[in-house]
């Protein structure tokens, strides 16, 4: 593919979740009350090392993910290239003591000097891209000897509750979009996405479930879920 032709591509992504995240449904695009932030920092805190470390979400979005590590004492950065999302994440985090920074940036390609930060994570982002053996191996490059990757990927079961999301996402995420991306949408696995990460030289690369998040969300709003982890270190040596 071209460098214009995925320019192109990226760019109507980029429209697409801007309008999602101005929809007027963000759901769980954003942290929906202190129980919600309570489960998923129970989930975060032993995946992380102390704080405070330097930390980033990559395809923030509204800041789900850097708010909760933001609340475990870390040193938080969130990029996203949809404006309308980091709208949003900046509203929430100024009512945080802890507030992440968030600024404009490629989740497959960050701003990040090699080497330069412990912990990068992302929250349903790797279905998105349109390069994944390229996201993997910058990512590797961006972590510390020792870093930890972190991928949440999380699928509902039940019916969505938002059809104007799923048509818009369905019309998007086809054709073209659709050959570029590792087959992951909708899908309850991550396992494609294992040898992707290990070819990028990560080591330790595995999935668990994270049955503390589906049971909040089935008792929040009676949704099925299923909500997996990918996690990758890159090596101390």
């Amino acid at each position: 593919m071209t460098q214009a032709r995925s320019g192109e591509l990226q760019g109507q992504i980029n429209e697409f979740w801007s309008w999602r995240g101005n929809s007027g449904r963000p759901g769980d695009l954003a942290i929906r009350n202190d129980d919600e932030l309570a489960v998923w920092m129970g989930v975060l805190k032993p995946l992380l090392p102390p704080a405070p470390a330097d930390v980033v979400d990559l395809g923030t979005g509204q800041g789900f993910v850097a708010l909760v590590m933001a609340a475990l004492g870390h040193r938080v950065r969130g990029y996203d290239l949809a404006e309308g999302q980091l709208m949003r994440a900046r509203e929430y985090a100024s009512a945080s003591s802890n507030p992440p920074q968030f600024a404009v940036g490629d989740a497959a390609a960050p701003p990040l000097e090699p080497a330069s930060v412990d912990v990068i994570a992302n929250r349903d982002v790797l279905w998105t891209l349109l390069n994944p053996a390229s996201a993997f191996a910058n990512w590797w490059t961006a972590l510390r000897p020792g870093g930890r990757l972190l991928v949440f990927h999380g699928v509902t079961l039940s019916a969505t509750t938002q059809p104007e999301t799923q048509s818009r996402g369905d019309a998007l995420y086809s054709g073209a979009v659709a050959e570029q991306l590792l087959p992951l949408r909708h899908q309850p696995t991550l396992d494609p996405a294992l040898p992707v990460a290990i070819a990028a030289g990560f080591a330790d690369a595995r999935v668990t479930r994270l049955e503390p998040i589906e049971q909040f969300v089935k008792q929040l709003e009676d949704k099925n879920m299923v909500w997996l982890l990918l996690t990758a270190t890159r090596s101390a040596s």
